[in-house]
């Protein structure tokens, strides 16, 4: 069974194989996902990359949560959904001129920076169009998360944000500039974290570069890659401990948090029924 739903019924009705989703694990993951941080009351969008499936991410919509997207056909896809622009993320490296050109058009929150020639090609179109565009600044802390090398988004190595120094460099460069306002520090090491070490390790980078820089930021996105159980053995991210510590540095530093889960949310809510 599915919930209340007889799987042998539901093979008969659409055919098999069947990707069958769960409503009510969809909606108790989301609210597990706020009460676990409800002191400091994150913004959480969404990462559509997780599943872009429409009928997710209206129940995703309907429950509150922004959208976090690496393309304009996820933009265009959440925009289309009714998602608030003022609610929307956009991350990913290798943006290309016609996708930025679209997101600035589009007025959403933040566009998270991976590098200082995108930051300049942003700068470009915003001078273009006569606009002030809020921007996000990627860091790559070069933490490990010690999770799977493939997936590991926040060493050194890894393709994937600007270190300390650039970051320090590009704040002094743009803090008056009429066409950018860098208004978050976004940072995301990597996927199935399943320890609090390496955020904890993230807060105290962060907190470095802020008492460095002295600059305010609106915003700190501390990214997504919260660990599930697969099996019964597995560890699982213990959010209590998490959430005491966003909660002091958040304080600390007079910022809205911003999460982007994927996998944490849609990840256990699905079963695949086929036939042998």
């Amino acid at each position: 069974y599915i919930e209340k739903i007889k799987a042998e019924s539901l093979i008969k009705k659409y055919g098999s194989p069947i990707y069958c989703y769960s409503n009510k694990s969809l909606v108790d993951n989301i609210n597990n996902f706020k009460n676990s941080f409800k002191s400091f009351n994150p913004l959480i969008c969404f990462s559509v990359k997780s599943n872009y499936n429409s009928a997710i991410l209206r129940i995703v919509k309907e429950h509150g949560l922004g959208a976090d997207v690496v393309s304009d056909g996820e933009l265009k896809k959440v925009l289309s959904l009714g998602f608030k622009p003022s609610k929307i993320v956009y991350s990913g490296i290798g943006k290309k001129f016609e996708e930025l050109k679209f997101a600035i058009s589009k007025n959403i929150l933040l566009i998270n920076v991976e590098s200082e020639s995108e930051l300049k090609n942003i700068e470009k179109l915003a001078k273009k169009f006569k606009k002030r565009v809020n921007l996000g600044l990627r860091l790559n802390p070069n933490i490990d998360a010690k999770t799977n090398t493939k997936i590991s988004t926040g060493r050194i190595q890894d393709k994937f944000g600007l270190n300390s120094k650039d970051i320090i460099k590009i704040l002094k460069e743009y803090e008056n500039s009429i066409n950018i306002k860098i208004k978050c520090l976004s940072v995301h090491i990597g996927s199935q974290i399943t320890q609090n070490k390496p955020y904890n390790n993230v807060l105290v980078t962060l907190n470095k570069i802020l008492s460095k820089s002295k600059y305010k930021f609106e915003y700190i996105d501390l990214g997504g890659g919260m660990g599930i159980k697969y099996i019964k053995n597995n560890k699982k991210l213990d959010y209590s401990k998490l959430s005491k510590n966003i909660y002091k540095f958040s304080k600390k530093n007079n910022c809205k948090i911003i999460f982007e889960p994927g996998r944490s949310i849609v990840g256990n809510t699905a079963v695949l029924l086929t036939k042998v």
